[in-house]
């Protein structure tokens, strides 16, 4: 009878053991995923088609015009054309006065040029600390000093011991200036700061890039041409245009005009000249269209179903059909934008804004390396609207990246996969 009792005991012990040791077990894992950054796949996180969309509402307005537009900041120089003028698709219309368009490609170039020198300074200065050999503490280093911009460092040290030589003394002769010295501390220090100098300076070179593509964009587009065979309807003064009504309307002799509506963030994606979809919401009907022109002003009451978000402004743009077999004058369409390779669904990646933050280097995430977070910079398309970011290079999809926030948002930190709580969306 003791023996099944002393028995029965040993097993409740034997439980009890195993409970608080399973127990413990839990705690620790439970602190240790506590402390870890929760990583996601970026496949997981990808929004898709959810993201920035270049897709828009329209009306088949009338039969094709051709409404042209003078620019309120250039002169124009030349017309071609007057009333009643027969034309044909490409046909010049007016030119404006390119001298100071002219002029600011070349400032634009000349930008360009000092910002690639100015980065390959940077780089120079970077393989020149990477040179450096280091020396212990106790042998009392001097304060470090940057290497002289646009100058080769290790030729300004050797310099060093003969720009002062008197001219009656060999250069060999002359007392040699002790070399500056850095501990392993210091080197690696110059290289992180030389490191975040070469991000910044590329981030200007692309900037000065990004101006220069608009000013030739600027030159290409001086010469206004007629996007559709048609007759002259009417035309303005050139001396004193009225920037805010069409200089020239070109009434087309076949297919329709479609008007719609861009937001803001959209806007400049939206060029003259662009092909676009068009599919009719009645019919099924598709097509293509070639926009006409672009409003450089936001409009007052878009239509077009533009009515979701009452502080984003949008843009009137028009576009003309040749082909107007099942559209009907005043039938709301369907509009979508004809994108390039370079945002393919298959090449972009659609992120929530809330994983991507930017500083004065750039945009990036905090990614899973090794286990640890670390920066991840990434390129963005700009003018992407809403809650979501469109990220073309940086990021793959088999990724894995944090919400880089709060306390579990910092670069260092070991990571997890094991989500702790609800999620944050």
């Amino acid at each position: 009878m003791k023996n099944k009792k002393l028995k029965k005991a040993i097993i409740i012990i034997g439980i009890c053991v195993v409970l608080a040791v399973g127990i413990t077990i839990g705690v620790i894992a439970l602190n240790k995923n506590s402390r870890r950054a929760y990583v996601q796949s970026v496949s997981e996180l990808n929004m898709g088609g959810i993201g920035p969309s270049s897709t828009y509402n329209g009306t088949v307005v009338e039969s094709a015009q051709q409404k042209i537009f003078a620019s309120s900041d250039k002169k124009i120089d030349e017309v071609f054309v007057e009333k009643g003028s027969k034309v044909k698709k490409g046909d010049k219309i007016f030119r404006y006065d390119t001298r100071l368009l002219e002029l600011s490609v070349q400032e634009k170039e000349l930008t360009v040029s000092i910002c690639e020198t100015s980065l390959e300074n940077e780089k120079k200065k970077l393989e020149f600390y990477k040179s450096i050999v280091p020396v212990e503490p106790t042998e009392a280093p001097t304060e470090p000093e940057a290497a002289p911009e646009g100058e080769n460092p290790e030729a300004s040290a050797a310099d060093a011991h003969t720009e002062d030589a008197p001219a009656d003394q060999p250069a060999e002769e002359t007392q040699a200036k002790p070399e500056k010295t850095y501990t392993a501390q210091e080197k690696a220090d110059l290289i992180a700061n030389q490191e975040i100098a070469i991000k910044r300076s590329q981030n200007q070179l692309d900037t000065a890039k990004e101006g220069l593509e608009e000013a030739k964009n600027a030159l290409a587009d001086a010469v206004a041409t007629a996007k559709l065979d048609g007759t002259v309807k009417d035309i303005q003064d050139p001396e004193k245009p009225d920037v805010t009504a069409p200089f020239c309307t070109i009434i087309g002799s076949t297919g329709v005009t479609i008007k719609g509506y861009v937001s803001e963030f959209d806007l400049s994606d939206l060029h003259v000249g662009d092909t676009l979809n068009v599919s009719s919401f009645m019919t099924e009907a598709s097509t293509t269209a070639e926009v006409l022109t672009v409003s450089d002003y936001p409009a007052d009451s878009p239509g077009g179903g533009n009515d979701g978000n009452q502080n984003t402004s949008y843009y009137e743009f028009t576009a003309f059909m040749d082909q107007s077999d099942g559209f009907d004058i005043g039938e709301d369409v369907r509009i979508s934008k004809i994108e390039g390779d370079e945002n393919t669904a298959s090449d972009v990646i659609t992120l929530s804004k809330a994983y991507v933050r930017t500083d004065s280097t750039g945009s990036y995430v905090l990614k899973d390396v090794d286990g640890k977070l670390a920066r991840q910079d990434v390129k963005i398309k700009k003018g992407t609207d809403g809650d979501y970011v469109m990220i073309i290079d940086g990021l793959t999809l088999e990724d894995k990246i944090a919400f880089p926030y709060g306390s579990k948002g910092k670069e260092g930190l070991l990571t997890t996969t094991e989500q702790q709580g609800p999620s944050i969306f």
